[in-house]
């Protein structure tokens, strides 16, 4: 992996320095103090397999979990995108009114999976707030929280999970931005054309979200960004969510792979999503166990190549110079 496969993070790297005995001396106390943060979930156990919405919970469960049954056919669309690169090629390098037909004609079929990816990133965009509002207490009620209502928790893993798998394989779908530019170009001559479900106008709004690289992510730390105008303690469950993954997988409470790397999965979907919206981000000085994370990942009994290279390249402060030199170096190892 390198930075180009996680294109998101869109920063150019600072010229670091050296540190200095007081710099070092700050990230010996936040790796403490962060340790006693994932520390602090040592003992919950959230039943991912099995967990059932309790009536306190069911009406905003019902309301998440409409959006989330959409969540397999949105990834069987991306995983099957194919691009009309060559047919567009051809149709520039060759005008003709046959090459052009026919290239617009398969730019219909991969503009559509494009409108379901982009009017379900807006659905997803209306049950967040639902969801964090819920979930977003403060700090000493975390815990108990994520205890209480280990359904909804089970959902925002969901979500997290579905992000990270979306936009990893929208970055194996390099062409997608492309061939939604050849069908805005070529929209204006085939206006007429019977099959158009994607018109000029729509067509503009998603432009944007074609461009980006991490759409679904951005998408959510949007959502998370409006919640966390109304509620500050946002952040309290995205760190608790990291935190507490990250303390049922060193405690070993799942026996199942598939389990244990969903848990994974969400884990890194916090960290990133945390690091997206609070200020000063994840690496530096935060509640969340970082340190603890990368160590978890680097010596896991299962592939975490993809999970690492999210954070260090999805990440939005990973190369602040605040970041901490020692945990710059646990990716160089």
């Amino acid at each position: 992996f390198s930075a180009l496969d996680f294109p998101c993070a869109g920063l150019s790297a600072p010229n670091r320095q050296a540190p200095n005995r007081q710099s070092t001396l700050y990230f010996f106390m936040g790796a403490l103090l962060s340790g006693s943060k994932s520390r602090d979930y040592a003992k919950l156990v959230i039943d991912f397999d099995n967990v059932k919405p309790s009536s306190k919970e069911l009406k905003i469960y019902n309301e998440v979990q409409v959006i989330l049954d959409k969540c397999p056919k949105i990834l069987s669309l991306i995983q099957d995108y194919k691009n009309c690169t060559n047919l567009c090629s051809k149709a520039m390098s060759k005008p003709n009114a046959e090459n052009e037909e026919k290239a617009f004609t398969a730019l219909l079929n991969s503009v559509q999976s494009v409108q379901a990816f982009y009017v379900f990133s807006k659905d997803l965009k209306s049950c967040v707030p639902v969801l964090l509002g819920e979930l977003s207490k403060p700090e000493a009620d975390a815990k108990q929280t994520m205890q209480d209502q280990q359904a909804l928790v089970k959902q925002l893993a969901d979500i997290l999970n579905f992000v990270l798998t979306f936009d990893q394989i929208r970055m194996m779908r390099p062409h997608l931005s492309n061939d939604f530019s050849y069908y805005r170009r070529y929209l204006p001559k085939f206006a007429s054309h019977p099959d158009i479900k994607v018109k000029a106008d729509e067509a503009s709004a998603m432009a944007l979200f074609t461009a980006r690289h991490c759409p679904m992510m951005v998408s959510l730390s949007s959502a998370t960004s409006d919640v966390l105008a109304q509620n500050r303690h946002v952040t309290n469950a995205m760190s608790a969510m990291a935190n507490a993954c990250l303390a049922m997988l060193k405690n070993k409470r799942f026996e199942s792979m598939e389990t244990n790397k969903y848990v994974a999965k969400a884990m890194v979907g916090a960290v990133i999503l945390f690091d997206h919206v609070y200020p000063s981000g994840v690496f530096y000085k935060s509640p969340v166990d970082i340190k603890g994370v990368i160590k978890f990942l680097k010596k896991a009994d299962f592939d975490t190549v993809s999970l690492l290279a999210t954070i260090r390249y999805s990440s939005k402060h990973f190369k602040d110079e605040s970041t901490p030199r020692g945990i710059v170096d646990m990716f160089e190892d």
